[in-house]
C-alpha cells in the first residue's frame, strides 16, 4: 500500500545515491538511518466517511558493494506506525509495522530482487484488539508484478487492507 511505495521509493533513491558514491570510490559497507512522518486528511475514502493517514516511520539502511564499488545488496530496517482515523466519528485504529527489506542485485544486471520479512501489518482497534495481520516472508518478481514466494500468515491481499481499514473504522 503507501507505506510499501514509501520504502520503495526511499530504496530506490539510496540505490541511486549509492550508484553515484561508487563511482568516487569503492567501500564495503555504507550505513544510513532515516526517519519520516507525514499526513494524508484524505487518504482513503469509505462507505459513508473518508479515512486520514498519520505515519512515522524510522529505521536503517546499509549497502554493500563490490570491489568495482557497485552496490549489490540493500538491506532497509523499517519500524513505525499508522494511525488511522475515521472522520466522522474520529475513531481510530493504529497499524504498526517491523519489517526488514532485502534488495540483492542480480548478476549481470541493473535489477535487484526483493524480499520482505517481518510484519507490514498488525492493526488493532482500541477494545477490539487485532483485526489485520501481515507476518512472514516475501519474495517478489524483479519488476515486482508478483509475487514469487509467500511464508507465514498473510490475512489479506494489498487491494484488501483497505476495506479491512474500512471496516475496522465504522
Amino acid at each position: 500500500m503507501r507505506l510499501r511505495c514509501l520504502v520503495l521509493l526511499l530504496a530506490t533513491g539510496l540505490l541511486a545515491a549509492m550508484a553515484l558514491a561508487a563511482t568516487a570510490g569503492a567501500a564495503s559497507t555504507e550505513r544510513f538511518t532515516f526517519t519520516f512522518s507525514d499526513s494524508d486528511p484524505h487518504f482513503q475514502q469509505c462507505d459513508g466517511f473518508e479515512i486520514s493517514l498519520d505515519t512515522t516511520l524510522s529505521g536503517a539502511v546499509i549497502v554493500f558493494f563490490d570491489e568495482t564499488g557497485e552496490p549489490i545488496k540493500v538491506i532497509v530496517q523499517s519500524r513505525g506506525a499508522d494511525t488511522l482515523t475515521n472522520s466522522v466519528t474520529g475513531k481510530a485504529v493504529v497499524n504498526r509495522f517491523v519489517f526488514e527489506e532485502l534488495f540483492t542485485r542480480i548478476d549481470g544486471t541493473d535489477e535487484f530482487t526483493h524480499a520482505l520479512v517481518g510484519f507490514r501489518f498488525m492493526g488493532t482497534a482500541p477494545g477490539e484488539g487485532l483485526f489485520i495481520q501481515d507476518v512472514g516472508r516475501i519474495v517478489y518478481s524483479p519488476e515486482e508484478e508478483q509475487i514469487l514466494f509467500l511464508a507465514g500468515q498473510h490475512e489479506a491481499e494489498d487491494s484488501d487492507v483497505g476495506a479491512a481499514f474500512c471496516a475496522a473504522l465504522s
